[in-house]
């Protein structure tokens, strides 16, 4: 553990050995469940029948503010937490509880994401279940969702996952308001909204902002008694004087505006944990964190009220505590979701809504803090553009090489047009950061879900495609190609193949769309979330919810899985079958049934090997895989959202890459590819080439994606690549990483992120996890412990092509 800036932190600036406690604290912690939230919700629920349900919402939040166990960690600067104990996961029955009760007994036995629970918290969720039967928003899902989009499930093509379980999150507030106004400054806003309001819908929302803002308060104070409690028992003074500190701060905190950096930074992660005690979503963001934090951080430096080594201290202290939050999911999501990610991103570096490069101190001192942190919470990243200084480049790719996966890497430019082009405003474009994984959108004005609705297998869809709509596994067909009920089909073109492909992609695009709605509409109720809306414009003008059209933009996208095994695999068959003619449908189709095993069947998978594949500057291929993603973008300018029309002044659908781990259990729901892929292998992940093929370096990966439309994709473009840690040892390769960073900026790539790990090590660690509980890999466009993860999941990092100069 070090440092990177030339400075000796004094031992009264910045206490490194305290860091260390806490981060190996946080480093080594078990995940476990905890019911206290259950209880006290179904409580507050069981008393409020028969009233409004954002009331009731609202209520219930502020009963579980009230009564839940709260704590100081021992060491740490900043307080706040989600449940009773250190990365405990609270429970939300409300979003659906049949699943917790069906895996109870089985949470500890789990190959990832292990959670641990004793028999006390057993007994306490399974006497809220008859309470929760039918009441969930899963049930609601359930109940709405025709036949259909069931079989498409079955079929293996469509996931609904989280948006049918769980709350939304997704979500980036509008810090400086929070930090100018303070919690108070927002009550009374809603007190004066309350009395011209003129529907109930918006006399509910603004006394349900009141409730829940009132209740965050007295939730502070509740800290502020337990810090003054604990220091009248301290005997080290140093900690004694910081717990009476803690204990004056929480008197008057959010009851007015932000009156130091400590504060701000303590107001950023108490409002971050609050939302994630409102709603069991995920991806609650910090958003630009050195822009509306540097004018607190700049008056304390120059009234000498903090050195900018206490500042890194504090900013370190927050960023571990983020470690102590946890979510659970079913197990069956976990696979899509896996090393326990809260994709909590906090995002630094660059333009301003001027357009000018906005870097300040805090950009480099919360690289720092990352490289202090060594932990997968917050997800970390940086925008960068051609006038970001060489030095917090530099500093970037330092922290990049110590292998800790972060940060990732933003392209300003790219990101910009893609919003702008959409209809974003272009100082608000300019203003973008990323929410959760790699989605981007702008602070304080995007609603729910950027992305990660409904995710879309188009691995299985290829197999669709060349089984006439029929999936050879469970026999399903909901559509043929040319209206036959069987798999037999020959197509005598690749246009003819093509036109399979979109008539395939836009039946169940749409059926994904039809889905998203379904969802949409049941968590417009279910995930109506007053506390996160007061601080997203233009709710509290229109007295909204965001789920009801309170957000001044409504942007969502899917998840859509697999483009690169598309593209390699109509490369195979254009070249092979219709090009040069060396093999047949029958013979080709053949050799995949037989998962490429046995003579025939190895020859014809020699061939299928040797086309071209995406990440290679071939040409050949790289413009098929163009054309899968044109087709998809081309479908979306007809595709409405469920608050189209209802508030927001721009509603629409775009695309994201950002499908985190679901492209390995993706994978296992489809046969052997035309690429040569075998069967339940993973699919790519995000834009990436497909694992272990791409083979001329780390050049000629940027080359092939950036001929894909990267600023059409707006709301994400996951680049994942892994580099042997020799290629960026000593100062020399080091430079040449940070010339392969600008080259990325001038190809238009739209995001890329790092693994800088040797397969030696991931697969020792695989054998010996209890000797790496410090490796921390970039997943998908998250990190997370290796170790945590399913053998599956490590696998499909293991099997990332690791590049060198």
């Amino acid at each position: 553990m070090g440092i990177f800036l030339e400075f000796n932190p004094k031992n009264d600036d910045m206490d490194i050995e305290r860091i260390h406690r806490l981060q190996q604290k946080m480093e080594k912690r078990k995940a476990s469940i905890c019911s206290e939230r259950a209880v006290l919700f179904t409580e507050s629920f069981s008393a409020t029948e028969g009233e409004d349900y954002v009331l009731r919402k609202a209520k219930a939040f502020a009963h579980v503010l009230k009564n839940m166990s709260i704590y100081i960690e021992d060491d740490s600067l900043i307080f706040g937490n989600q449940a009773a104990r250190n990365f405990a996961a609270p429970i939300f029955p409300e979003y659906s509880f049949n699943w917790v009760i069906d895996e109870l007994d089985e949470f500890e036995k789990r190959t990832g994401d292990i959670f641990y629970i004793d028999e006390k918290d057993k007994e306490e969720l399974r006497k809220l279940q008859n309470y929760w039967s039918g009441q969930t928003h899963q049930d609601e899902v359930v109940r709405t969702t025709p036949e259909r989009i069931v079989l498409s499930e079955k079929q293996g093509v469509l996931h609904r996952g989280g948006i049918s379980m769980s709350g939304d999150g997704h979500i980036v507030p509008d810090h400086e308001l929070i930090l100018k106004k303070g919690f108070r400054g927002i009550i009374n806003e809603a007190k004066e909204k309350l009395k011209t309001a003129d529907n109930e819908e918006a006399e509910i929302f603004y006394n349900s902002v009141i409730i829940t803002l009132e209740a965050a308060l007295d939730f502070i104070k509740r800290y502020g008694r337990l810090a003054e409690e604990m220091a009248e028992k301290e005997t080290n003074v140093k900690r004694k004087n910081e717990l009476l500190e803690i204990g004056n701060m929480c008197r008057t905190l959010m009851e007015q505006p932000a009156q130091s950096f400590y504060e701000g930074c303590e107001i950023c992660y108490l409002v971050h944990m609050l939302q994630m005690i409102e709603s069991n979503g995920h991806s609650f963001c910090y958003g630009r964190f050195d822009q509306y934090m540097f004018e607190l951080y700049k008056k304390d430096i120059e009234n000498g009220v903090i050195s900018k080594e206490k500042a890194l201290e504090i900013i370190t202290h927050m960023f571990l505590m983020n470690s102590s939050n946890n979510k659970i999911r079913p197990y069956g999501h976990t696979k899509f979701s896996q090393g326990y990610p809260l994709y909590s991103n906090l995002m630094v570096g660059g333009r301003k809504p001027d357009g000018e490069d906005g870097t300040n101190d805090l950009s480099y001192l919360c690289i720092e803090a990352m490289n202090l942190t060594s932990m997968a919470e917050p997800n970390f990243s940086m925008r960068y553009n051609e006038d970001t200084p060489d030095d917090l480049v530099r500093l970037a790719a330092k922290l990049i090489r110590t292998g800790c996966g972060m940060p990732s890497m933003f392209n300003d430019e790219v990101v910009v047009k893609g919003l702008t082009d959409i209809g974003i405003k272009k100082e608000d474009a300019l203003n973008y950061c990323a929410i959760g994984c790699v989605e981007t959108g702008v602070p304080g004005k995007y609603g729910h879900r950027a992305t990660g609705m409904t995710y879309v297998n188009w691995g299985k869809l290829v197999e669709l495609v060349l089984n006439n709509g029929k999936d050879p596994k469970s026999g399903i067909q909901l559509i043929s190609v040319n209206g036959q009920d069987n798999m037999n089909i020959d197509y005598k073109n690749y246009d003819e193949l093509w036109g399979a492909w979109e008539k395939l992609l836009k039946y169940y695009s749409d059926l994904a769309v039809e889905c998203d709605s379904i969802c949409d509409r049941s968590l417009a109720k279910y995930d109506a979330s007053p506390f996160a809306s007061c601080f997203i414009d233009n709710c509290m003008e229109v007295g909204k919810t965001l789920k009801n059209g309170g957000c001044k933009y409504d942007v969502i996208s899917q998840s859509n899985i697999g483009p690169s095994v598309v593209g390699n695999s109509f490369a195979a068959v254009k070249k092979l079958i219709f090009e040069d003619k060396k093999l047949t449908f029958k013979e080709l189709k053949a050799a995949m049934e037989a998962d490429w095993k046995g003579d025939e069947a190895e020859k014809i998978h020699k061939l299928v090997k040797n086309v071209p594949k995406f990440g290679n500057d071939d040409d050949y291929v790289d413009y098929i895989v163009k054309d899968v993603f044109n087709s998809y973008l081309d479908l979306l300018p007809s595709y409405k959202t469920e608050r189209t029309g209802k508030g927001p002044e721009l509603s629409c659908y775009t695309m994201s890459t950002s499908n985190i781990t679901s492209y390995v259990p993706n994978g296992l729901d489809v046969g052997a590819t035309p690429d040569g892929r075998k069967a339940k292998s993973p699919l790519n992940e995000g834009c990436s080439p497909t694992q272990g093929t791409d083979k001329n370096g780390p050049t000629a990966v940027i080359n092939s994606v950036s001929k894909l439309p990267n600023s059409r994709v707006a709301a994400g473009q996951l680049l994942n690549m892994r580099f042997s840690p020799g290629s960026l040892e000593g100062d020399d390769n080091l430079e040449k990483f940070v010339g392969f960073l600008k080259a990325s900026v001038k190809k238009g790539i739209y995001h890329n992120q790092f693994n800088i790990v040797d397969s030696k090590v991931l697969l020792d660690a695989k054998e010996n996890p209890e000797n790496y509980t410090d490796l921390i890999v970039r997943v998908a466009g998250y990190c997370a412990q290796f170790v945590s993860l399913m053998p599956e999941a490590q696998d499909a990092i293991i099997a990332r092509t690791e590049n060198k100069w």
